[in-house]
């Protein structure tokens, strides 16, 4: 069988190694690879279904340790992968703001307008397009720790986390939109230092779910006071929604995670189409539940991985035989 015949299992398994062999050098990694998914092709071609030849290989990140050993490699830092990758998400967070106050600003937050007709205008084009270009500049906070050497990074994360955090508090009212990327950078600097240190636990995801579930009961105690009215679709969305979310994460299911941080980021993307009376409140929470749902759902995969990577404790030796037994 070609390797472009190979079934689709076969292919995610090759996409999930590629993945574990991410920080290999690429020649190195694409070999690996390529012998791989020649061994998949060639045991498919001698009559072995995808399932037995899967479950021979092992998960791919046993192979892919497996392949660091054989050539001598270091083995994977999970928690400098997990900062790398909460980064790239504060990163994509600032971009989004970016736009949001470029494009958006002076239908939310008042901004005294250069001339009299301007008042709707967005500051791309009230004030230019390099004023508008500074909206940038937090995100290049963010993605500091990205170039920065690997001995001064975590410090850099901090660093770069408390600037935007007091950015966050000390421009006004335009800082309540960058408070979802002072967060994410928070949780880009804490996770990697939390997962190296073994921190987390059952408390953590108690937590968690906890932080998640609020909504869902604020809305719920509003909605039976009488205070809030709401249907059964607004039920849905706002109250059985978060629960179960905040459910599966207290739970520790990894699935919670990633449609709490899905959820987050919805939540901002329809508080900036739909910009009203309640629009800091989406905003915020949205960017709760992103930096939570990423940095648990971040967390989580480094855990697993270090605990997968951590040899067990060597097998117990057979006695020998007594004499003449």
């Amino acid at each position: 069988m070609s390797d472009d015949g190979l079934p689709e299992a076969a292919w995610t398994y090759l996409r999930a190694l590629d993945a574990e062999l991410s920080d290999v050098p690429s020649g190195t990694a694409e070999e690996i690879v390529a012998d791989v998914r020649a061994h998949i092709a060639d045991a498919l071609d001698s009559g072995r279904s995808t399932g037995e030849i899967l479950a021979g290989l092992g998960a791919a990140r046993d192979v892919a340790r497996q392949a660091r050993e054989e050539l001598g490699l270091p083995a994977q830092d999970r928690p400098a992968r997990a900062g790398r990758t909460l980064s790239l998400v504060a990163v994509a967070v600032g971009v989004l703001i970016a736009v949001c106050v470029s494009f958006l600003l002076p239908s939310t937050v008042p901004v005294e307008p250069i001339q009299a007709d301007a008042g709707e205008q967005g500051v791309l084009r009230r004030l230019g397009p390099g004023v508008a270009l500074l909206t940038l500049l937090p995100a290049l906070v963010a993605a500091a720790p990205l170039v920065a050497p690997a001995r001064v990074r975590a410090g850099v994360r901090f660093a770069g986390a408390t600037v935007l955090t007091m950015f966050a508090c000390a421009a006004g009212e335009t800082g309540l939109y960058y408070f979802p990327l002072a967060l994410m950078a928070w949780v880009a600097a804490i996770v990697p230092w939390a997962v190296r240190r073994g921190a987390g636990g059952r408390w953590w995801r108690y937590l968690t779910g906890g932080f998640v579930a609020m909504p869902g009961v604020l809305v719920a105690v509003a909605s039976a006071g009488g205070s809030v009215g709401i249907g059964w679709v607004g039920a849905a969305l706002w109250i059985a929604g978060p629960l179960a979310a905040g459910a599966l994460c207290a739970y520790g299911i990894r699935a919670g995670y990633a449609v709490t941080a899905l959820a987050g980021a919805l939540v901002m993307v329809l508080a900036m189409a739909e910009r009203g009376f309640l629009f800091a409140a989406f905003w915020l929470f949205g960017g709760l539940y992103l930096a939570l749902g990423a940095g648990a759902y971040t967390a989580s995969q480094a855990a697993d991985g270090d605990a997968a990577a951590t040899p067990g404790p060597p097998a117990r030796p057979e006695p020998a035989p007594a004499p003449g037994g």
